[in-house]
């Protein structure tokens, strides 16, 4: 039962609502994105005249979810590389945190 109580007492719910809330933000600039990205593919393509008329909204939304879809997947990688590396570093401050409180102990023996 210890073992929940302290699971409990480290669950931070202000971050998790925080956490949620951004996301929800987040997800409504997508979708604002998402149309000004497919009007914006859906005029070029209609003006330079590559594809037929009758075509060009479909052929804009494909090129507009593939072009997202490669630039998500590009910030997700850069975003989960320097969440590595900050995990590696709070490693390393934790670790220095850890001599330097051993040593202190020491002093006071």
């Amino acid at each position: 039962m210890a073992d929940f109580e302290e699971q409990i007492q480290n669950l931070n719910i202000r971050a998790i609502i925080l956490s949620s809330v951004m996301t929800a933000f987040g997800l409504v600039i997508a979708l604002v994105w998402k149309e000004a990205i497919i009007e914006m593919v859906d005029y070029v393509i209609r003006e330079t005249g590559v594809v037929s008329e009758s075509s060009a909204g479909l052929t804009s939304t494909f090129i507009s979810a593939v072009a997202v879809t490669i630039a998500v997947t590009v910030l997700a990688y850069l975003v989960i590389k320097a969440n590595q590396q900050f995990d590696q570093q709070m490693i390393m401050v934790n670790e220095k945190m850890k001599q330097i409180r051993d040593a202190f102990d020491d002093e006071e023996e």
